[in-house]
């Protein structure tokens, strides 16, 4: 019983009014820096072309788990009197309560840091969970807030990358991939139809000369789905781009007698 209560007596230092200042100081601190942080680091990113600005926005988590792990680091001295056997203790009676207590929140926190290591996804890439898509605007230490392009943030917990799949449109890359479909009448030859997609591709303000222009085409029951693939030159300017796409290749598939079938054409006794 005496060896109990001296290893239960061992475990905390002295505590002071100081201790306690120094752990306030220490969480301030990284409080502030992290603050500081994620209002400077967007700014400075905005300002840059879109191939550093992904990079630079991806320092905010990184620095969210670094600072929480020198807060941690520098606080746990100052409170416990850290042995071994000390932290056998500790970790035997506490770990199994916070455990059950936050298992959920631990689930997703666990998830977090696996995210930011594997990079499922990143700050500025446009990613698909479930019906969400949009550009990831914040990565928190539970979850990830995603801009959908109808201005929704919809926030999601890490944990659903233990189970669900997660779709990246760009993967860390400054563009990615747009995609105008029409679906043309069967009733008549297809030349012509790539070379006019390409050119209204190649005309657009917003196409990436960098990457490749494809026509896909693929016959349907009742109609050719026709599908222009091209890259935007900026992330954010995507549904500008494949609304750009869409009026003007409409419209030039049809100036060419090419005709557009919204629904497939079943006759009169339809």
């Amino acid at each position: 019983m005496d060896t109990e209560n001296y290893d239960l007596t061992k475990l905390f230092n002295d505590v002071s009014g100081w201790t306690f200042a120094q752990v306030g100081a220490i969480i301030l601190l990284c409080l502030l820096v992290y603050h500081v942080l994620r209002y400077v680091v967007p700014r400075v990113a905005e300002k840059l072309p879109a191939r550093f600005r992904l990079l630079v926005l991806n320092l905010i988590p990184l620095a969210r788990v670094t600072l929480f792990a020198v807060a941690v680091v520098l606080i746990i001295p100052l409170v416990f009197n850290v042995t071994l056997k000390n932290f056998i203790l500790v970790l035997g009676t506490v770990g199994v309560a916070l455990g059950f207590a936050i298992k959920d929140w631990a689930t997703s926190a666990v998830a977090g840091i696996v995210a930011i290591f594997e990079r499922p996804y990143r700050s500025g890439d446009w990613i698909r969970v479930g019906d969400d898509y949009g550009e990831v605007i914040d990565i928190h230490t539970r979850s990830v807030k995603l801009r959908t392009a109808d201005d929704d943030v919809v926030t999601i917990p890490h944990s659903r990358i233990w189970s669900e799949n997660i779709a990246s449109a760009n993967d860390g890359s400054k563009t990615l991939m747009c995609v105008a479909e029409f679906m043309v009448a069967p009733d008549r030859q297809t030349d012509g139809i790539i070379d006019i997609l390409t050119d209204v591709a190649h005309t657009s303000p917003y196409l990436d000369w960098a990457r490749p222009v494809q026509v896909i085409m693929k016959n349907e029951i009742y109609a050719t789905r026709v599908r222009l693939k091209a890259y935007p030159f900026e992330l954010r300017d995507q549904f500008n781009f494949t609304t750009d796409l869409t009026m003007r290749g409409r419209d030039a598939l049809i100036n060419a007698d090419i005709r557009i079938v919204a629904t497939p054409d079943f006759g009169p006794e339809g």
